[in-house]
Formats: C-alpha cells, sequence, structure tokens
C-alpha cells in the first residue's frame, strides 16, 4: 500500500514537472510599425522584427532579426545643382542583440543591432546655370550599428503596442540616422498538450 502511494506521488510530480517545463512563459514575436528618421532631413518609413527569447525567465537575453526601411522625397541641392523628381532610401537589415525586463503589463527592450545601410539615392541632376540635366544615381553600403530603446504596453499575452527608437554609434557619409517609430507586436503563443 505505502509503494502505491509513493508511486502515485512519484507518478503526479513527474507529470506536472513535465507540464510545467513544457509551457513556455516567453514566446517568438513579431513586431511591425511605422517610424520617423534622419539626421540631415526627415525620413518616413517602416520597420520589422522577428523576436527569439534566448531563456523562460522573467528578465531574458533575446535575439531578433530585424529590417528597417525609410524614405526622403524632397530634393537635395548644392550650390550649383539640385536633385529634382529623386527618391532618398535607406534599407538597414539588422541582428539585434538585446535584454527584456518585464513588469507586469510592461516591457523595456535594451538592444544592440548589428548590420549594414544600405542608402540609395536617384532623381533627376540640374544644373540651370549651365543649362544641363541628367539621370543621377548613387549606391551606396555602410557598416552599421548603435542602441536601441524599445518600451512597451502589453494589452494580453499575445499583443503589446510600444515605441521603439534607434540611435546609431557610427557616423556614415550618407547621414543614416536616428529612428523613432511606433509599433504593434504579435506575439506566436505555443500551447503545450
Amino acid at each position: 500500500m505505502c509503494l502505491t502511494i509513493r508511486s502515485i506521488i512519484v507518478i503526479c510530480f513527474l507529470s506536472a514537472s513535465s507540464m510545467l517545463w513544457s509551457q513556455k512563459v516567453n514566446n517568438n514575436s513579431l513586431e511591425l510599425g511605422v517610424l520617423g528618421a534622419g539626421d540631415e532631413a526627415l525620413y518616413y518609413g517602416g520597420y520589422g522584427k522577428y523576436n527569439i527569447p534566448l531563456s523562460q525567465n522573467k528578465h531574458y537575453f533575446t535575439l531578433g532579426l530585424a529590417i528597417s526601411s525609410y524614405f526622403d522625397f524632397k530634393g537635395e541641392s548644392e550650390p550649383e545643382a539640385y536633385l529634382k523628381n529623386d527618391i532618398d532610401m535607406r534599407i538597414l537589415p539588422t541582428i539585434n542583440i538585446g535584454y527584456s525586463l518585464n513588469f507586469k503589463k510592461i516591457q523595456l527592450n535594451f538592444e544592440v543591432p548589428l548590420g549594414l545601410s544600405f542608402a540609395v539615392t536617384k532623381g533627376t541632376l540640374v544644373n540651370e546655370k549651365i543649362g544641363f540635366e541628367r539621370d543621377f544615381s548613387n549606391n551606396e553600403t555602410f557598416f552599421n550599428y548603435g542602441f536601441s530603446f524599445s518600451p512597451k504596453y502589453k494589452f494580453n499575452n499575445s499583443n503589446s503596442i510600444g515605441l521603439y527608437s534607434f540611435l546609431p554609434l557610427i557616423n556614415d557619409k550618407a547621414q543614416s540616422g536616428y529612428q523613432i517609430g511606433i509599433g504593434w507586436t504579435k506575439t506566436f503563443v505555443n500551447n503545450a498538450h
């Protein structure tokens, strides 16, 4: 009888432990948002980020894959020439290494994005003084890294809204500047069976 009771207690303990172990507290998430950016001019764009928690602790390290893209439709000018009908674009793919602090409905994310900045400028170069117009195109690629801070408010276990900010710690000649935006995060909850 005593052996049967011990066996039942051990079986109940093991099944409860395995159920708790299989339930994930921190899940992968996808964040999408809009942003304003700039250094030399105001740019408009958007971003997307896929986050992977690296532990099931309350506060945990994260790994993320992100892409930001922003545009400026304002013509650039020099003393002798200017661009018309131009588009000035930045595309920044990054790998984000971060740490997430979690308090009830508030999540604070600190990250170091490491990646590239692709700067693309296209338009028509005009010099009225000597009277010419010609197509202009310039593509540049730069290493880019910085610091990102993103506070979020959780509506429930799978949805939150928050701010996104990025401060580059390197200056490139295309002036790929700071970013600030607002985003919605969808967390993919894996239900354990």
